[in-house]
């Protein structure tokens, strides 16, 4: 046995050519890494990352400057990421996107279904709705809704784009439609009435607010378009 093994060698680089990693220790021991710290090395990640944080950063830009407006710097710049790890993450900018659009919308899908859920009847229940809506685009700052405005400007050359895009509208649509028809069941609605055309007519109106708090930067123009859009709602309603 070598006397020189004895001693303790102080900032010995261990190099594991063929994992592609080093570890830089004090003590020549067993060392153990997770098949997602390995990868996360090779990648460039940062090791403590937050898919969630990322997202929210990359909404960020998305909303200011749209699908078509945002560079891949740009998003690497904010979300404290290098072009490789991004690719390797979320494959590239258009499937960032699509998973940013999921992102986005998540949380209102969340809210409507809780005023659905909690409000007593049907009324309260689209009262809640306007005004969550008014409360997002009847401010200055507003940008109006990421969703909204990539349909507008929506980029041809994307299928996979377009049909998350009204994936999304669909679904809001579904949404309205289905609290409609259990108005229509528990009296609140007459039974005469066509619930899908009304489906479309109160998620037009509520686009037409995002579109109008980018557009015209105008918190009354929101207002007010909400205003009509609700007594004309309530117009259809019994109760």
């Amino acid at each position: 046995m070598s006397f020189g093994l004895i001693y303790v060698v102080n900032d010995i680089i261990i190099r594991y050519r063929q994992n592609n990693f080093c570890v830089k220790g004090y003590v020549v021991n067993t060392i153990k890494k997770s098949k997602m710290d390995m990868c996360e090395t090779k990648r460039g990640r940062p090791r403590r990352f937050h898919r969630e944080d990322a997202l929210a950063k990359a909404t960020g830009v998305f909303c200011e400057y749209g699908y078509q407006g945002t560079s891949v710097a740009q998003l690497t710049k904010v979300m404290g990421m290098n072009p490789p790890s991004l690719y390797g993450t979320f494959g590239d900018k258009e499937h960032l996107f699509l998973e940013v659009l999921e992102h986005y919308h998540a949380p209102y899908k969340a809210a409507v279904a809780q005023i659905f859920s909690d409000a007593k009847n049907t009324r309260e229940a689209f009262s809640g709705l306007f005004k969550l809506t008014e409360s997002y685009h009847a401010c200055l700052s507003a940008q109006g809704c990421l969703i909204v405005n990539s349909g507008i400007i929506r980029n041809e050359e994307s299928t996979s784009i377009g049909d998350k895009i009204k994936a999304l509208h669909d679904d809001n649509e579904n949404m309205i439609h289905k609290r409609l028809k259990q108005g229509q069941r528990d009296g609140d609605i007459p039974g005469d009435v066509k619930i899908r055309p009304l489906s479309r007519y109160i998620n037009g109106i509520l686009q037409g607010a995002a579109a109008l708090a980018r557009g015209q930067q105008s918190p009354k123009a929101v207002k007010d378009l909400l205003t009509q859009g609700f007594e004309c709602l309530e117009r259809k309603m019994t109760t």
